[in-house]
């Protein structure tokens, strides 16, 4: 057998050479390319506000851009999936937001009731998990903008809450309410555009909150407009209050929209103690008016703090509802006109 013939150090060095530098080239392709989709991901992306004047954000993708390099690379990128409507709760109800309210909760004699409403979900996907996780009937308020929204909504849905559709409405600082939010200054054909594509992005939803709108609710003419539409379509609405001057509850009532008001911001500040303070706070207006209504957001704080609160309930008297049940109460005239 023959043996072969070992290449002699001269010969071997070239080799090694020209090996190494292929190694080379081939790693500052690689690091290249992954710079070039780090890039394209977040150039696609923009970072908007949670609530105005909270500082607090979120990296969404930027709608009015195109599909980026990766996605169009992997055909990743296929047609957004229509809303699934889940069966209505009441189909005997006139109104549509009679139709999907969330199960009555037995309020025991004697005790006051709160309303805990979650805005700005569906963006981060984790919290939003655990507020829907929550086993109590919360009112929930998604960013018709998030990605694969409807299957959360309808999770929420299923799992006895109440769900809201939370509209990008102008503020009156530099906060990014978000895309398709309705602004004063655009046209009314714009503006009801808008409108119509915040509330066709998900189903089963019995009303609407701002979702900043400081500008926005204060402009009567543009409430009105967005009003219309919402009569027309049986919802209710509740008013996040992101302005003393907000015309929302004034209006509504005029219009005979169901309509109810925010009491008690719970994070504006993201630290467990002071949330737990703003509870305290919202189980005092609670005892005084016999109901209130608190807004927070997704936040990990907010998730503790919940925690450690819920249970402590019973002992105060104090019984958590979704906002449909206070609403059906405040409006009972109409529910007798629905049987």
């Amino acid at each position: 057998m023959n043996n072969p013939i070992p290449l002699k150090p001269e010969r071997r060095k070239p080799i090694i050479k020209y090996t190494m530098m292929s190694f080379y080239f081939l790693f500052i392709g690689f690091c290249a390319m992954g710079i070039y989709l780090k890039w394209d991901a977040l150039s696609n992306q923009r970072t908007y506000d949670y609530e105005e004047g909270f500082g607090v954000s979120a990296r969404v993708p930027d709608m009015d851009k195109g599909p980026s390099f990766l996605e169009r690379l992997t055909r990743r990128n296929r047609p957004k999936e229509p809303p699934v409507k889940l069966p209505q709760r009441n189909e005997r109800a006139l109104q549509t937001w009679q139709k999907y309210t969330a199960p009555i909760v037995t309020v025991p004699q004697g005790n006051v009731t709160v309303i805990l409403v979650i805005d700005d979900l569906g963006i981060v996907k984790r919290t939003t998990k655990e507020m829907i996780d929550m086993d109590v009937p919360l009112t929930l308020a998604f960013l018709p903008y998030a990605s694969d929204i409807s299957s959360q909504v309808n999770d929420a849905y299923n799992n006895g809450h109440d769900v809201l559709v939370h509209i990008p409405m102008e503020p009156k600082g530099k906060a990014d309410p978000g895309p398709h939010a309705l602004l004063s200054s655009t046209e009314p054909s714009v503006q009801m555009d808008s409108i119509n594509y915040n509330l066709t992005q998900f189903e089963n939803y019995v009303g609407i909150n701002n979702h900043m709108g400081s500008k926005f609710t204060e402009d009567e003419e543009a409430v009105e407009r967005l009003l219309n539409v919402v009569k027309q379509k049986g919802l209710l609405v509740l008013d996040s209050k992101t302005t003393s001057n907000s015309v929302l509850v004034s209006l509504a009532d005029q219009n005979e929209i169901p309509v109810i008001n925010r009491d008690v911001f719970l994070d504006n500040t993201n630290e467990v103690d002071y949330i737990l303070g703003q509870l305290k706070e919202l189980e005092q207006k609670a005892k005084k008016n016999g109901n209130a209504v608190g807004i927070g957001h997704p936040y990990p704080e907010t998730v503790i703090a919940l925690k450690r609160w819920i249970p402590t309930l019973k002992e105060k008297d104090i019984t958590i509802v979704p906002i449909s049940q206070t609403v059906s109460k405040k409006y009972a005239k109409t529910i007798l006109a629905a049987d």
